[in-house]
């Protein structure tokens, strides 16, 4: 018989199915992302998507299961959108805030599509603190590299208040000046933004001290177990594709297929597939949970098995396809591109395992 633990990870809801068919539906509409993420957010909006992480109380599902999913299948389909860090990091983090009703009409428009947030929570391979100070009402330091940070309404950020304690809030874009703006190699733009002396205002400041550490600590935990789910969705379409792949090319008039070596490398693939969706499906499950170690401690296994999975999977995939498999012509390479980014973002294996074993 199965826990309720178990239940409560494993067991799909019927709304996870019909999120995933609306989500499948508007993916396969080639028309409305080939000119980039916008057309497509709108669509997300309309379809109740965007709301996934809404409260309850608010339209939403408040479902961690359900956003991983939803990531994953944006991951499989190889589209660049700020999914993670506006529809669930940000709308997550708004409604979990100390007095949240502040945040009531902001969260109604990003369910609404209407603008955007893009989160910098500094991962486990940035361990510098420092690099955004709060002294006196007032914001100084530069943010390197925010996804979507150049495109976003408004971005949550992490500073350090004079005291040393944490404290994270909430800047309109236009406070800040932006240094750089370019494309990572995962297609996605990324941005350096610069802030000088900006005056925060009363509900610019989310949490502070030990409700912002706690917050600042969750965050950073969607934010790994989605991209987790986002690179999940990646590894499955390049062992589809590299499958069929191995049934169509020819060498010495046979299939590749037929070649023992490589049908065992292919199910190597396949098992890694597997082991990296228990896990971002355990991590997912248990964000929700008010036990903090477990979860924590299901992050980072998630965290350490999606990227070593995603190493092998890609790099296989690779090899496998040959000289084609980089070419601009076939999408190998840009998931191989896409999967690179998890342990820039976030630390590699290594400092994964070198955290978790601290």
């Amino acid at each position: 018989m199965m826990s309720d633990t178990a239940n409560v990870i494993f067991v799909p809801k019927q709304e996870h199915g019909l999120l995933v068919d609306a989500l499948d539906h508007l993916l396969s509409e080639s028309a409305l992302i080939k000119d980039g993420w916008r057309p497509l957010w709108q669509q997300l909006a309309q379809a109740g998507i965007l709301s996934a992480a809404l409260p309850e109380s608010d339209g939403g599902l408040q479902d961690s299961r359900a956003l991983a999913l939803l990531a994953e299948r944006l991951g499989r389909s190889g589209v660049v959108s700020p999914f993670i860090s506006s529809a669930a990091a940000a709308t997550s983090l708004l409604s979990r805030v100390p007095a949240a009703d502040r945040f009531a009409q902001l969260r109604e428009r990003l369910s609404s599509g209407s603008v955007t947030v893009a989160v910098d929570i500094p991962g486990i391979a940035q361990s510098e603190r420092g690099a955004i100070t709060l002294t006196d009402g007032t914001l100084s330091g530069v943010a390197r590299l925010v996804p979507f940070g150049a495109e976003a309404d408004f971005i949550i950020l992490v500073a350090t208040g004079g005291d040393g304690e944490p404290a994270l809030v909430l800047v309109q874009k236009a406070d800040v000046a932006i240094e750089q703006s370019v494309i990572g190699i995962d297609g996605a733009p990324y941005a350096t933004l610069r802030l000088d002396g900006i005056a925060i205002q009363r509900d610019s400041e989310l949490a502070r001290g030990a409700e912002a550490e706690r917050l600042i600590a969750w965050g950073r935990d969607v934010l790994v177990t989605m991209h987790c789910a986002e690179a999940l969705g990646a590894m499955s379409m390049l062992v589809d594709l590299t499958r069929d792949y191995l049934k169509v090319r020819h060498q010495f008039g046979e299939p590749l297929s037929a070649f023992q070596v490589l049908r065992h490398r292919l199910v190597d693939m396949d098992m890694a597939l597997t082991e990296a969706r228990s896990v971002v499906e355990c991590a997912a499950g248990l964000i929700e949970e008010d036990d903090v170690s477990a979860r924590r401690q299901a992050v980072m296994a998630t965290h350490f098995t999606v990227a070593r999975a995603a190493l092998k999977v890609s790099q296989d995939s690779v090899q496998l396809h040959g000289g084609i498999g980089m070419a601009d012509e076939t999408p190998v390479g840009g998931y191989f591109r896409r999967l690179l980014t998890l342990p820039l973002l976030f630390g590699d294996e290594d400092a994964c395992a070198e955290c978790y074993s601290g």
